[in-house]
């Protein structure tokens, strides 16, 4: 073995050591081999911002390092982009290439992972780009400083400990904020009556509606009943007068063209609206297609490089999918003249868009040899570039404008004469595709029929969807391509946001952190600082500045700021979060605070008044500047909570004999000792229904990662039976499953078996009262 080739991910390495064939190895780093230690800052700041970087993966390091011995050459051919490069440098520096002369280092770049492109990449090596190095540097620098720095004081201030972990992220902290404005913007909408008026007339025989579109020239206000009908009396009096005139008549085809094809936000958020995948699951299904899936002809990568802000298509790809395009649906399918797509000015230009490798390997060719997930993806990406390089849609389009008085209206309708791109591509109609507008002529005078008269409401801005949330960010220019997936997962991860539905929606918690931000460090969460920085960093790359200039220049006024708010923060509590709700101790204002991600009450007198409340984790509350109304519902939440605990089997400690209580933890119910904490015995809530595999209990569990409760046998890590929704009762046609409550009924989860019941009255009963006691209420 004499050739070398390292790269991220197994799975691209196996694909890859196919293509090079004999004489070469390709080895996997495993991801990044240096990093900033986890517990400490390890920056020097007196010394240039320089980092302290160490091996987290040595026994990846130590495998690489003994293959480098018996390598000539060694080819670094991590991604193309920031990540990739400085994953490149590290291996560089740390499999010891000064002490090995004569080895040869070269770094190999390609945009898809197919035989071709592997091969002339391999002929093309290159230098690190030290450039981009440095950009990945400071921005990996600039998320230290502000995690470190900055989170403790949120921490400290929010939990009374620097160690809760509260984050204050770069860039996560303006996505919440957005998040967080978007839901005060809803509370305060006050709804606008409005009314439409619509004309029904007659041209002969056929009958169509025209919409009243102007009052002496201007565009209708129509605010209230009263109004529309003295409009609706007024059409009525000029119908018998002079009529409705038609006054102008247009027809026209008009051309519709199809959409780019696909860059990593694109990708997010059709795959978000048309799939129901969040941006997380989009991009790691999308890095399996990219690194390869293995197809009769072996493992193949399906698309090309996924974290991308290019709209740019290789010209050979362009020439490949035109000759697709003609042969698989004819020469009046394929555009006249070749699309071209152009980027926008801060994209930038190192990877092509998001394509199929191969446009003839059809979706459903390769059908048998994805998951579910991955052709829904595949398909996706595939039918979009198809579209880019087939003809527009044409529309034949007829509008009338229809005069009557000083009112005019409109009638609007179009027809699909010819589907062209639609055909791959399918796009929401028209708002007027489908509708008939009569051949009409100028001057006619037509038939009024009826006026009528709808009342509307204007509506509150929508919350944000994980995909709208991704588009914000990438038209506010916050974040980069790769960084999109986790700027969403992260926020709700920390429990800011939860997502309901489809929507987004900040937790108590989340405004709290943002408020506080916004009063003490404002930068962080300022759009336009922070795509400043993306702005900066971007320079990095492309040398127009230094690491150490930008990082001076963003560190310099954070510290200021730092010292001033840990003086004040250290003087008295600055910063609180009143209640409605009064100590039932010492009658001083109870506060809002968090410990472990879990919001309770305090009094403000602490230390003196130790007192606290249990504040309802799944239930957040009106939250208007730094007051949150509480008690109504703190008060229904405490007595659905007693009604539920007293319902629950009384238990006794094993161990000292003493009763046991129903509590509520971080991760879910439990019985613990009542003679804490002297005695520390726990035990977990039981179903009341036996494991269908070996007989002992079902019990509630937690599952950390997901943040939501499961049902597991108490066996566990003996028997591995689990289930999502709560168990009710053996299944009573197999003994492999229990019944479960699902949409009113109880399911058997034995996929196998199939067996249903109805749910009975009592359980529905039950089932409806704990949704209640466990349903987010909105902050409205």
């Amino acid at each position: 073995m004499s050739k070398l080739v390292i790269v991220e991910s197994p799975t691209k390495a196996r694909t890859i050591e196919r293509y090079l064939g004999k004489g070469f190895k390709v080895m996997s780093s495993m991801g990044h081999v240096r990093d900033l230690p986890e517990r400490e800052l390890a920056v020097d700041i007196e010394h240039d911002f320089e980092p302290k970087l160490i091996v987290t993966n040595k026994k990846a390091v130590a495998q690489l390092k003994k293959a480098v011995e018996n390598a000539e050459v060694v080819y670094l051919a991590t991604d193309n982009d920031r990540e990739g490069e400085a994953i490149a440098y590290d291996l560089y520096e740390v499999l010891d290439h000064k002490n090995k002369k004569g080895k040869k280092y070269l770094r190999v770049v390609f945009n898809e992972i197919t035989k071709r492109v592997i091969l002339e990449a391999i002929e093309q090596p290159r230098e690190i780009d030290l450039n981009k190095v440095e950009a990945q540097r400071a921005r990996r620098i600039l998320d230290r400083l502000v995690g470190y720095l900055i989170s403790p004081l949120l921490s400290k201030t929010l939990s009374g400990s620097k160690y809760e972990g509260l984050s204050a992220g770069r860039v996560q902290s303006v996505a919440l904020r957005l998040i967080c404005d978007r839901e005060l913007e809803i509370q305060d909408f006050v709804p606008q009556e409005y009314w439409l008026i619509d004309a029904k007339l007659r041209d002969g025989g056929q009958e169509f509606l025209a919409r009243l579109s102007r009052i002496d020239g201007k565009k209708p206000e129509i605010p209230s009943q009263e109004e529309a009908e003295r409009v609706r009396k007024e059409l009525e009096e000029i119908a018998q007068a002079q009529g409705f005139v038609v006054q102008e008549l247009k027809e026209e085809e008009t051309k519709r063209g199809p959409l780019p094809p696909f860059i990593t936000s694109t990708l997010q958020q059709a795959a978000s609206s048309m799939l129901r995948f969040s941006p997380q699951k989009t991009m790691q299904i999308a890095q399996q297609l990219y690194e390869g899936v293995q197809l009769e002809e072996g493992h193949e990568g399906l698309i090309t490089y996924m974290r991308t802000d290019s709209l740019r298509v290789a010209d050979e790809a362009r020439k490949r999918l035109r000759t697709f395009v003609k042969a698989q649906y004819g020469e009046r399918y394929l555009s006249p003249k070749d699309r071209v797509y152009k980027n926008k000015k801060a994209a930038q230009d190192a990877h092509e868009a998001i394509r199929p490798t191969d446009v003839t390997r059809t979706p459903d060719s390769i059908k048998q040899y994805l998951t579910p997930d991955q052709y829904k993806l595949y398909k996706l990406i595939w039918e979009r570039f198809v579209a880019t390089q087939m003809a527009d849609a044409v529309y034949a389009k007829r509008q009338a404008s229809i005069r009557a008085g000083k009112y005019l209206f409109e009638a609007k309708g179009s027809k699909l004469l010819f589907d062209g791109f639609l055909k791959v591509w399918p796009m929401p109609p028209l708002k007027d595709e489908g509708v008939e507008v009569p051949d009409l002529q100028r001057g006619e005078r037509l038939t009024l029929l009826e006026i009528l008269a709808e009342q509307k409401f204007t509506e509150p801005p929508k919350r944000y969807s994980e995909a709208s949330l991704v588009k914000a960010l990438e038209e506010k220019g916050i974040g980069r391509p790769s960084t999109y997936a986790t700027i969403v997962s992260t926020i709700q991860e920390r429990g800011y946001v939860v997502k309901e539905k489809t929507t987004l929606r900040p937790t108590l918690l989340g405004f709290i952190a943002t408020d506080f931000l916004k009063d003490y460090f404002p930068l962080t969460v300022e759009e336009g600082f922070t795509a400043q920085m993306e702005e900066e960093l971007d320079k990095i790359s492309e040398g127009e500045r230094t690491r150490v200039q930008v990082l001076r220049e963003f560190y310099e006024p954070l510290s200021k700021r730092l010292a001033q708010v840990q003086q004040e923060l250290g003087q008295k509590r600055v910063f609180q979060i009143l209640t409605d709700v009064n100590c039932p101790n010492c009658g001083a204002v109870m506060e809002v605070r968090f410990w472990k991600g879990k919001a309770f009450l305090g009094c403000t007198r602490y230390p003196e008044c130790k007192t606290t409340i249990d504040f309802p984790r799944t239930v957040e509350y009106v939250y208007k500047g730094k007051r949150v109304l509480v008690s109504e519902k703190l008060q229904l939440h405490q007595e659905q909570k007693a009604e539920r605990a007293a319902a629950m089997p009384q238990k006794t400690c094993p161990e000292c004999g003493a009763p046991m209580e129903l509590k509520e933890g971080r991760f879910g119910r439990f019985y613990g000792c009542t003679n804490y904490p002297k005695c520390k015995v726990t035990e977990p809530v039981s179903t009341g229904v036996p494991c269908p595999l070996c007989g002992r209990d079902i019990v509630e569990r937690y599952a950390r990662s997901k943040k939501r409760v499961f049902y597991g046998c108490q066996g566990y890590p003996d028997c591995t039976f689990a289930v999502n929704e709560r168990p009710v009762k053996l299944c009573p046609k197999c003994d492999q499953g229990v019944l479960v409550e699902r949409k009113e009924q109880l399911v058997c989860t034995n996929k196998s078996c199939g067996h249903r019941e109805e749910l009975p009255a009592e359980a529905k009963a039950e089932a409806e009262e704990e949704t209640a006691a466990t349903t987010t209420v909105s902050p409205n």
